[in-house]
């Protein structure tokens, strides 16, 4: 599996339970129904993504060994290479290294993530824009 489809994978992972997004069926981030993904929907829907699928002793943070089932799961489909991008992940969301990833810290890459694939920077992402973003083509360059 590429570098870019991995690592794009392990993205979208926090965006939609992961078991949902190796399928290819991703709960839809467009909360309102209006066709378009604002950057509040989005920081929303990876949050509540995130910690409903690996916060299992539901403190609103998840743990490294909560989210070491994301680096199993990559270990599954991507071999050791793929275990040791998610733990490079693991390294960017604990961005205060205290060995917790909080909802603020969920979001803000969240946040991140929506500014790279917002293409045409109108603060919503369309169809094509939000299809590059779970393809990895909006946040290959990061």
């Amino acid at each position: 599996m590429p570098r870019t489809a991995l690592i794009c994978l392990c993205l979208s992972a926090l965006a939609t339970p992961a078991a949902a997004q190796m399928f290819g069926r991703a709960p839809n981030p467009d909360l309102n129904g209006d066709g378009h993904v604002t950057a509040a929907e989005y920081r929303k829907s990876q949050a509540d993504s995130l910690l409903g699928s690996f916060d299992k002793n539901k403190d609103g943070q998840i743990s490294r060994a909560e989210f070491k089932a994301l680096e199993d799961m990559a270990r599954r489909f991507g071999g050791q290479a793929g275990a040791g991008r998610v733990a490079a992940l693991w390294t960017q969301m604990d961005a205060d290294r205290n060995g917790m990833v909080t909802r603020a810290e969920i979001e803000a890459a969240a946040d991140r993530r929506f500014a790279t694939a917002d293409l045409d920077r109108d603060g919503r992402l369309d169809k094509v824009e939000l299809t590059s973003l779970r393809q990895g083509r909006a946040s290959a360059g990061k």
